[in-house]
């Protein structure tokens, strides 16, 4: 790397120069949390070329903000954060982006190499740090920095999207741009010989991935009428609608597809990445052919599926070749069958005095219906997802391949500024929004139109589920009660706590066009059903 400049009096500053390859990138939006240093002057260059600035709380709620934004607007997220602690703090959001295929570029604030001989305060070799959760960290320059802002912003992008890193230093020329990833060509070798395998295949089933929904109009004009049943993952929700008679509901490694693959004679996934499903074996025996324009690195985990046949290529017209060659003979209506018996199952559950998660969840989706809606890590994640309808990509947004909790509020404030004047709906348990709690100012300072709503039993329910003897015992997974209605009212939202479903229908209806915070109080006994439903 390079390690000294002397930029031109005349030439834009390099914040001039960064703003200006965001500008060419289609960035419409900058979300973050300021410091010390040039990160001023950077939101301040964005502003001159129409670009806006949000601020956040946290570092990493910045990222999964601007994650999320870009993702709706199919454009490239970017967030600024200062140096030394900033970059730390985000790291958690690089790795959820990257994990999680979100377009993010972050740019970080940096101690200038032409002084780090006599500044030993807050030095750390941030390149280093973000390394192994980007796609692509480099040092940004004086050296053609618009180009090389535009080139990371594109990597972020895709095909497969992610986290890049820019370590902000006008004090040496920078690293070169990077190559920017185009889709792969068709592999006609691998096509052929999955479409011998396809052939004549009576009972195949499609899983549409984290990939998908980048073609969901070509995988829709494909799919439609096929008779074939589709699962999709969390993240493939919405590429086709949920609705349909070949809609068969979720793929997770669990429960949900279960009966559909035992009877499978043939499995495709559509941009499936191994980094979806739940850790575990895979038990089927049918072929799987695995289709993706992105490409099979050693980051989309393709060996989970046993031995796949991987075809790079479009991926849309793959599926057709795939799905002409097969036979199938799958009774009418299969798929909507399955999930709503699945749904059936769910629902079946036995009901005490308190308020069940599944109850809280129908009431909420029936009360707004299909909306945008973030859903965080925990317990109440396998109660709302098998129940949300989806008729368009990226309307039901979760952390799955990090899986981290604290993201359904950043998210649901990225969603909105996304999607201006629609409902989010954003559901979370009380240890995500523990984690993220500042950022309910942020939602009343936007006055952003999302209904908070907080899955409440003071636990790590989830991990609760799971503990043994001599693991900690209650101290390691119970908090005392938060009064969350009563927070979010001090900062400026309207609120209400409900323990009943009579309670939670009257928050629902009395809740306004703004942000509002519905205190749900569950009672996690539901939730021994819900796993085992889930989970098996």
């Amino acid at each position: 790397m390079s390690t000294s400049a002397t930029p031109s009096r005349t030439a834009p500053s390099p914040a001039a120069g960064m703003a200006a390859g965001l500008t060419a990138a289609g960035v419409r939006r900058i979300f973050g949390m300021p410091g010390g240093g040039p990160n001023l002057e950077m939101i301040g260059a964005a502003h001159e070329h129409g670009i806006g600035f949000t601020l956040a709380r946290g570092e990493t709620a910045a990222c999964v903000m601007a994650g999320v934004f870009g993702l709706l607007t199919a454009t490239p997220g970017v967030a600024v954060v200062t140096r030394g602690p900033g970059l730390t703090s985000a790291v958690n959001g690089l790795a959820q982006a990257t994990l999680d295929r979100a377009p993010l570029v972050l740019v970080s604030d940096t101690v200038p190499a032409d002084r780090r001989a006599r500044i030993g305060h807050q030095l750390l070799d941030q390149v280093a740090v973000a390394a192994p959760v980007t796609r692509w960290n480099g040092i940004l320059g004086a050296a053609d920095p618009a180009r090389v802002t535009a080139a990371a912003c594109a990597v972020a992008s895709g095909p497969r999207p992610g986290a890049v890193h820019l370590d902000f230093d006008p004090s040496v020329p920078g690293d070169a741009a990077p190559a920017v990833p185009g889709p792969a060509p068709l592999d006609e070798a691998a096509l052929d010989r999955a479409v011998a395998t396809a052939r004549g295949r009576r009972r195949p089933v499609v899983v549409l991935g984290s990939s998908a929904p980048r073609h969901a109009a070509a995988l829709r004009a494909v799919l439609n009428g096929a008779g074939v049943p589709v699962l999709t993952t969390y993240q493939g929700l919405g590429t086709i609608g949920t609705g349909g008679p070949d809609a068969a509901g979720l793929y997770t490694n669990g429960s949900p597809e279960r009966s559909l693959l035992a009877e499978a004679d043939l499995v495709v996934g559509v941009g499936l990445d191994g980094v979806e499903p739940m850790p575990g074996e895979w038990p089927w025996e049918a072929p799987v052919v695995l289709l993706d324009d992105a490409g099979f690195g050693p980051d989309t985990n393709t060996e989970f599926y046993g031995a796949p046949e991987p075809v790079t290529g479009p991926p849309a017209a793959s599926l057709a070749a795939l799905l002409d060659a097969a036979a199938p003979a799958w009774e009418p209506g299969t798929g909507a069958r399955r999930r709503e018996e699945f749904r059936a199952a769910l629902r079946a559950a036995p009901r005490g005095d308190g308020l069940h998660p599944v109850d809280l969840t129908t009431a909420v989706l029936d009360h707004h219906g299909p909306v945008q809606v973030t859903v965080d890590a925990g317990a109440h994640m396998l109660a709302v997802l098998p129940l949300c309808d989806a008729d368009r990509p990226h309307q039901v947004l979760i952390s799955n391949g990090l899986a981290t909790m604290g993201y359904a509020l950043p998210a649901a404030v990225g969603a909105a500024l996304a999607r201006p004047g629609e409902r989010v709906v954003c559901m979370v348990g009380d240890g995500g929004l523990g984690m993220t709690l500042a950022e309910l100012e942020t939602l009343a300072r936007l006055n952003l139109p999302v209904t908070v709503v907080v899955f409440d039993d003071a636990a790590l329910t989830l991990i609760e589920l799971k503990q043994r003897e001599g693991q900690g015992g209650a101290g390691a997974v119970r908090f005392t009660d938060v009064d969350f209605a009563a927070v979010a009212a001090g900062m400026g939202i309207r609120s209400a706590v409900a323990g009943d479903l009579a309670g939670v229908r009257a928050a629902l209806a009395g809740s306004g066009d703004g942000p509002f915070l519905l205190d749900a109080r569950v009672d996690p006994a539901g939730y021994s059903h819900v796993m085992r439903v889930s989970r098996g």
